[in-house]
């Protein structure tokens, strides 16, 4: 059983669904979340949720968020990332400031590259090379100019969100 600070897939995208208007658009990145994004979570808009299923690219889920902040910049834009996904392409958390982009990047974090340890477990795999450390997000926003925010309790998602802990024991 989920712990108050452990977080269900099927809950974060219940959550942002709460949170993100009709024609609110979300971006995501590659990882075990996109998954449970793709088949759960339900738009009435076309173009409202993105996502690379083609090759499944690791890092396009800020470069699109942006773009669809600087296409349509009356809508609000949510962009869901991993961690590991996250920071191959962090620095362009300048880039938007700097633009004055309104985009909100919410952070899952497992300290891990989750859907390829994941994957490497399943075919009998050593885990080997998939975990690792983490600045503090929130800190890192902060250091571009943006606002950073941590939800630690299920139920805490807000719109500005930047980091949820992911308990990876519940990730089924």
């Amino acid at each position: 059983m989920p712990t108050k600070t452990s977080f269900r897939w099927q809950r974060i995208v219940h959550d942002v669904r709460q949170v993100m208007p009709p024609d609110g658009i979300v971006a995501l990145d590659n990882g075990m979340y996109k998954i449970w994004f793709a088949r759960n979570y339900r738009t009435d808009v076309a173009n409202t949720l993105l996502l690379d299923n083609a090759l499944a690219t690791m890092r396009a889920g800020l470069p699109s968020g942006m773009m669809a902040a600087l296409l349509y910049p009356k809508r609000r834009v949510l962009v869901v990332a991993g961690d590991g996904g996250f920071m191959i392409n962090s620095q362009e958390l300048e880039t938007a400031q700097r633009l004055k982009l309104d985009l909100v990047v919410l952070v899952i974090e497992d300290h891990a590259y989750g859907m390829i340890r994941w994957k490497q477990a399943v075919d009998g795999f050593a885990d080997a090379g998939m975990t690792f450390g983490n600045p503090d997000f929130v800190a890192y926003a902060q250091s571009y100019g943006a606002q950073g925010h941590r939800v630690t309790e299920v139920g805490g998602l807000a719109p500005a969100g930047v980091q949820f802990p992911i308990e990876l024991a519940h990730k089924a």
